[in-house]
């Protein structure tokens, strides 16, 4: 028997968002990274990467998140140029966000989902 796994599909993470696309920019991704639909990125010299989730000893992210992914791309062979991200003003399905991973510590999803806040991204 075969087992397959479906990923999040291109924006399927979204509830709402502002009209005519308002909520979207477009970036280029670092080569080296390989992000997911729903991936939540911050910037890394002007470039788009995987959230870190790095804490600074108050608890808060050192990088502020940027937004979260629309689509899946992978930027292993170089970097890509004009990538769809969530930047600002919608709603978003929590159970579809990729978040950094928490430590034993734990509180990144807490400080990843505080800097969304500030951008009007809001996980339901």
């Amino acid at each position: 028997m075969t087992t397959l796994t479906e990923t999040v599909h291109d924006g399927e993470f979204l509830q709402s968002e502002a009209n005519g696309f308002l909520s979207r920019d477009a970036a280029t991704v670092l080569s080296g990274q390989n992000l997911v639909a729903g991936q939540v990125v911050e910037l890394s010299g002007g470039k788009l990467i995987a959230c870190s989730g790095l804490l600074d000893t108050a608890a808060d992210l050192i990088t502020d998140v940027v937004g979260i992914m629309f689509a899946a791309v992978d930027a292993t062979a170089g970097d890509v140029a004009d990538c769809v991200y969530i930047a600002r003003d919608a709603e978003v399905k929590d159970d579809l966000i990729t978040y950094p991973t928490e430590t034993t510590a734990g509180g990144e999803k807490a400080a990843v989902i505080a800097s969304l806040k500030l951008l009007h991204i809001r996980p339901r």
